[in-house]
């Protein structure tokens, strides 16, 4: 990583995550050949990428449930009960015996919440996210959007501090894809949580990261952090914007000088 890669707030934030030449190597092959990375409380990271460079495998070590090779990760402040993941295949972890409530509802029972508490943050859940569904069925009676959504919905009930996606958005189509960032962004701009999010699009990255940080093909490293320090909510329209086209170009820009490596 480069020594002036990283753009950072003249605001002092506090740490989240701070990652210091991470390596994994897996039957010999090596995934990810050197990271070194800082999040800060309160930031939104877009993972960027090209395909097979190991962002999936990033967010799983960082997440315990796969192991380093060398390297340091270092948690400020983390709590196991405020962490959530939602992975790429959402509807392999929704609970097909159980209905929706009682899906989005499973964190919380597990965590001894009373039923009352229960029915009040998963309506707070139904309002951020504009759930129409019906949460007396069952999540392979929904759409893909909204079984999606429902994935979110129950990672986002416990009201984490830190927030892990894994291309939450790939298998919807482009009008449910923007509904989610809009709900998403809704939720931020309340919970202010960390949220690191893998993803392949571009657009995704810009609409809603505030830092960008862009690998190289594997074994990968980091190529660049770029920072987006426009305001939220980010509506459709800042997909129109100026702003918006500059940091695509920016991000596109890093991406293609880290391919021709």
């Amino acid at each position: 990583m480069k020594g002036k890669n990283t753009i950072t707030n003249t605001k002092q934030k506090k740490k989240a995550i701070t990652i210091t030449t991470l390596k994994k190597e897996y039957e010999g092959n090596k995934i990810i050949s050197n990271i070194s990375l800082s999040i800060n409380q309160g930031d939104i990271v877009a993972i960027f990428g090209p395909n097979g460079c190991g962002k999936s495998t990033l967010l799983n070590i960082l997440s315990g449930i796969a192991e380093k090779t060398r390297g340091e990760i270092k948690f400020e402040e983390f709590d196991n009960k405020k962490f959530s993941y939602v992975f790429q295949n959402y509807r392999e972890s929704l609970l097909p015996w159980k209905n929706n409530y009682e899906n989005i509802a499973f964190p919380l029972k597990l965590r001894g919440v009373s039923e009352h508490e229960k029915k009040k943050k998963i309506g707070e859940m139904e309002e951020i996210f504009s759930f129409k569904g019906n949460l007396k069925l069952y999540p392979y009676q929904l759409s893909g959007g909204q079984q999606q959504i429902l994935a979110f919905m129950r990672a986002l009930v416990v009201e984490p501090k830190l927030l892990f996606i894994d291309e939450p958005f790939s298998a919807l189509d482009y009008e449910n894809n923007l509904l989610l960032r809009k709900h998403l962004q809704t939720y931020y701009k309340k919970y202010n949580p960390t949220i690191l999010a893998i993803t392949h699009d571009i657009e995704e990255a810009v609409h809603l990261a505030n830092k960008i940080v862009v690998l190289s093909k594997k074994p990968s490293k980091v190529i660049e952090v770029i920072e987006n320090n426009a305001p939220f909510p980010r509506e459709v329209s800042f997909l129109n914007s100026k702003k918006f086209g500059e940091i695509k170009a920016k991000v596109l820009e890093v991406f293609l000088s880290g391919a021709r490596e």
